[in-house]
């Protein structure tokens, strides 16, 4: 199992508001951490959207990776 995979293992057991801070936090470090990605605020919405979900359905590392062009590691 890749570090990714252990994290975000670990964050679906947190409780839902863990969960959401979580991935605010996630989408600013992602864009800290490329500068190359811009989201606008119709796509950070949908980001906030997206995980606070009942059942959110998440990329794999491999698409993930893909996106963004690199490791995050």
């Amino acid at each position: 199992m890749s570090k990714l995979e252990k994290i975000i293992e670990f964050a679906k057991a947190l409780p839902k508001e863990q969960q959401d801070s979580l991935a605010n936090d996630l989408v600013c470090l992602m864009r800290d951490r490329n500068k190359t990605i811009k989201l606008n605020a119709n796509e950070i919405a949908d980001v906030q959207a997206a995980v606070t979900r009942e059942n959110p359905v998440f990329a794999s590392e491999a698409e993930v990776l893909a996106a963004l062009g690199e490791s995050f590691s």
